[in-house]
């Protein structure tokens, strides 16, 4: 590869720019540590507020127009396109302009080439699995800690040999010229916040949990059940703002956590009739185009308090005695619910801390800045660095593909310069 670009992290933001780089003729390297792509946008099954599939998107600039699948459509196809999953950055040397990484690349114990998704491993043993019907590559991936006598056998009679269980990482060396940082962002588990009981009862559970369970291709098909027991949810309430706006944890809002259980509430109240829907905030901050999002779904029958959460109660039957205090009525609310969704921080992820030590980019809540904050260029994290996406901090699907597409214009403009 010449004058080749890595963009690290394989979600909306980093496969959009990308697909671009790689449309414009450039060497592209996309690698992500997750062993298939489409980061968070995976677990998501909706795009707030046009509520499309995450995935129908423009795909590729050679298709102007056409509402295609677009974690499918450019990855597996584009000769300019160097897919890398399970991998990370282990050294970066050199200057701005001529970077070289050393990247670490994970066991290959299923050849994404030779699988044909026939299913058969998968029926031999729970070490293996199909992540998303979407996924790329199209392939099952393999869990060495679940190792069984299944996974042997799947191994011996895999029809096209595709699966080596003794499989070692490797390591790459590239040449590069730009780095693209798209690391995204990962939800907070709100383990040790004890007034929120997570962890602690299987029918509290947070926003992204609750995309998988209304996903029609998760463990339900999409049914609202209790993971306690499989029952059919009645009545469910959601708190938002736990772990941001709180200054034990996260001082910064983090943006779009509201639409987010907007969304949810929306799909619930008009696709799973007769399901009772509480959401419990301190500011609805539904900014530009969502505020009639908001209206929407609070037409739709979702109710909404103004208040914080005092205590949960559980009960033998499974349902959660939650008491809430009011501040519009000023004074304490009993519910009785079935289901208790936390919107959790947007939070950094762990990889950040690795990234910014070895770029020296400046850091902003933990997320990656601009080199200067002062200035409008808010996808320049230095010279021949970039960053985009959920990487600068909690981003929507529209703004972290515009963000992408202005680095891939500053990449562009900077080789004709």
């Amino acid at each position: 590869m010449k004058d080749a670009v890595l963009v690290i992290g394989a979600g909306v933001a980093g496969m959009t720019a990308a697909i671009e780089l790689a449309d414009s003729n450039i060497e592209t390297v996309l690698i992500d540590r997750l062993p298939t792509a489409g980061g968070n946008a995976l677990d998501l099954y909706k795009a707030f507020p046009t509520d499309d599939c995450f995935y129908c998107f423009e795909g590729s600039r050679s298709r102007p127009g056409i509402r295609k699948c677009f974690y499918r459509s450019a990855l597996i196809d584009q000769p300019n396109l160097h897919l890398r999953t399970d991998t990370e950055v282990a050294e970066i040397s050199g200057s701005p302009g001529s970077f070289t990484v050393k990247l670490t690349v994970g066991p290959r114990y299923v050849d994404s080439r030779k699988c044909i998704l026939c299913g058969l491993c998968l029926e031999l043993s729970n070490a293996f699995e199909q992540i998303s019907p979407q996924c790329q590559p199209q392939a099952v991936i393999y869990r060495p800690d679940l190792l069984d006598d299944g996974a042997k056998k799947a191994e011996s009679d895999c029809p096209t040999k595709a699966i080596n269980l003794n499989a070692e990482p490797t390591e790459e060396t590239v040449n590069i010229t730009d780095i693209v940082l798209a690391t995204g962002y990962h939800e907070m588990q709100p383990i040790n916040v004890d007034e929120y009981s997570y962890g602690k009862h299987p029918n509290i559970i947070t926003q992204l949990e609750l995309a998988k369970i209304l996903d029609p291709n998760g463990e339900s098909g999409g049914a609202l059940l209790r993971p306690s027991d499989g029952a059919q949810v009645k009545n469910m309430m959601m708190i938002q703002c736990v772990g941001s706006r709180d200054e034990n944890y996260y001082a910064y809002c983090s943006k779009i956590c509201c639409v987010f259980a907007l969304k949810h509430a929306k799909i619930v109240s008009s696709e799973r009739n007769g399901i009772g829907i509480t959401v419990v905030y301190m500011d609805m901050r539904t900014y530009d185009r969502h505020e009639r999002y908001y209206r929407e779904t609070r037409d739709s029958g979702v109710r909404f308090l103004r208040g914080r959460l005092h205590l949960i109660d559980p009960r033998e039957d499974g349902t959660l005695d939650v008491t809430v205090y009011d501040s519009l009525l000023n004074k304490y609310l009993r519910h009785n619910i079935d289901l208790l969704v936390l919107s959790s921080a947007l939070e950094p992820p762990e990889s950040n801390d690795g990234i910014i030590q070895l770029l020296d980019v400046q850091m902003r809540s933990g997320f990656i800045g601009p080199s200067d904050p002062f200035s409008e260029n808010e996808v320049v994290a230095g010279d021949h660095l970039y960053v985009c996406g959920s990487a600068t901090g909690p981003t929507e699907v529209p703004e972290s593909v515009t963000q992408a597409r202005a680095v891939v214009s500053k990449i562009l403009q900077g080789r004709r310069s």
